[in-house]
């Protein structure tokens, strides 16, 4: 087959291509084992007219473009290429565009990481919307876009928050501005008319950010968005809640979110805490060792007007409230909570410590869904079978409960660390967790790889995938293979 780079080559003679083997292999397989082609090239575009240039010529040599935007190792099988790809790396576009401390918005390029955007975003006197400890080298672009679930549900009006507005390349090759970004003029435009891309409805009655969020890359390649941020507290505090199983946390942490109480609030078991406080495997053993069953980790910040009155009424309501339930306040079970809060809010200050999830071993395999507080004890207590189940992981899931939207749903994830030669046996404990998880309500919201006929499975309308990808992308140059439903449709049909 005749090599097509130089002639992608000659349409577009400025954009830099890199077809060296050692770079196109970080692309054959990523860092849990999920593999595909060996790409022809890794292309770098530097804005969204060598984005819109190079999707136009993607489409004109039958060519497909795999976005990636993020740096470092990758994990769910999200960058993986089919034959014939070229993968569009986005890291190199770091640049904070704008940060509005009036309209609490941010707006920055692809490649932005949380380390960049979140000290970015304190000397505005803002916080960024984070992630649990995101890992070095995340794009908070490609989280928001992934409706990766932040650590703070007090701050979550929609499913779709934090993300606002968006620049977008769909796989027409048409550029559009989703929301209010969509116009008129250009940014500095609406800038200058006051205007701050906080509105994620439009143009007109359209919410096409809603289309390319979650599309893994299969509709749109974005190079920008704008996000909201929040005012930083006056002061903040970190406090934990121990319990010997998880119902009691929840009925807590529900009381804190329904009153507005708590800024940073989950639950995550024993073994999942120790991998927050610690990274080498033995510490994180150690630590595990220390710890209870299950925590409850929240903050209480100042309020900007009379802080010192909520800081009584506050720890009042919450004194009753352990009185009432019978729990009590714990400790990390290493460090201190000035310590845990620094991890949970300064990601720059971790940008080259290793990833949590991987509680020291060199791999972990994730697996989450969505649902709501009042069920999480049940799913439980399906992860606690399968874990003492033959063919079991040698480690201890860990168990990490995220309420989002103030608590009306909530995001449920098991986290398997393991060693390279478990690879397999974590590979298809997971896929029959999965389809446990799946028969008892799981709603699989954000299915990577082998999820993806899981999730459809019991999805009715999986028939408008294929038909919105053809609208935005009808010659599948972007992300071949994502958000598959072939298999879901088939056997609808048989049924």
């Amino acid at each position: 087959m005749t090599n097509p780079i130089p002639q992608l080559q000659s349409h577009l003679p400025m954009l830099r291509l890199d077809e060296s083997l050692p770079i196109r292999e970080t692309f054959r397989t990523d860092a849990n084992g999920f593999a595909g082609a060996l790409p022809l090239a890794v292309a770098y575009p530097q804005g969204a007219g060598d984005v819109q240039a190079l999707v136009r010529a993607a489409r004109a040599l039958h060519l497909s473009l795999v976005p990636v935007s993020s740096s470092g190792a990758h994990h769910r099988g999200d960058t993986t290429c089919a034959d014939n790809t070229i993968v569009v790396d986005l890291s190199s576009l770091q640049r904070v565009l704008r940060i509005d401390r009036r309209n609490r918005v941010s707006l920055f390029q692809a490649g932005v990481t949380f380390s960049q955007l979140a000290p970015a975003l304190r000397n505005h006197g803002l916080r960024a919307l984070l992630p649990l400890c995101p890992r070095p080298g995340k794009s908070a672009l490609a989280a928001y876009l992934e409706r990766e679930p932040t650590i703070y549900p007090r701050f979550q009006w929609d499913i779709s928050d934090p993300l606002l507005c968006t620049e977008v390349v769909f796989g027409t090759g048409e550029y559009f501005r989703t929301g209010a970004a969509a116009g008129p003029g250009t940014l500095e435009d609406q800038w200058a008319a006051g205007d701050a891309q906080k509105s994620p409805l439009g143009p007109g009655q359209s919410d096409l950010m809603r289309i390319v969020q979650g599309a893994q890359g299969s509709v749109g390649i974005v190079t920008w968005c704008s996000a909201k941020a929040e005012r930083l507290p006056e002061w903040e505090t970190l406090h934990l809640t121990a319990a010997e199983s998880l119902a009691p946390l929840v009925r807590a942490v529900r009381m804190l979110l329904r009153r507005g109480f708590a800024d940073i609030a989950f639950v995550v078991n024993g073994p999942a805490l120790a991998a927050l406080c610690e990274t080498e495997r033995e510490d994180v053993a150690i630590a595990a060792g220390r710890t209870r069953p299950w925590y409850l980790v929240y903050s209480l910040g100042a309020a900007r007007y009379f802080p010192e009155d909520k800081r009584r009424y506050v720890h009042r309501e919450i004194d009753e409230l352990y009185a009432q339930t019978g729990l009590q306040p714990a400790h990390p079970p290493v460090g201190s909570e000035e310590a845990l809060l620094r991890r949970l809010t300064c990601p720059e200050q971790y940008s080259t410590a290793p990833y949590w999830k991987h509680a020291g071993e060199m791999h972990a395999r994730e697996l989450f869904f969505q649902t709501t507080l009042d069920r999480t004890p049940r799913f439980h207590a399906l992860v606690a079978a399968a874990a003492t189940a033959p063919g079991a992981p040698e480690r201890s899931p860990l168990v990490y409960v995220q309420p989002q939207v103030a608590g009306r749903c909530c995001h449920f994830e098991v986290i398997v660390p393991h060693a390279a030669g478990e690879r397999e046996r974590v590979e298809a404990w997971t896929q029959g967790l999965a389809h446990q998880l799946s028969g008892a309500g799981a709603f699989f919201s954000r299915p990577y790889g082998p999820w993806s006929e899981i999730a459809f499975a019991r999805c009715s309308t999986a028939w408008v995938v294929p038909k919105v990808k053809a609208m935005f992308d009808p010659d599948a140059v972007l992300a071949p293979g994502r958000l598959d439903v072939s298999r879901a449709l088939a056997l609808n049909a048989v049924e």
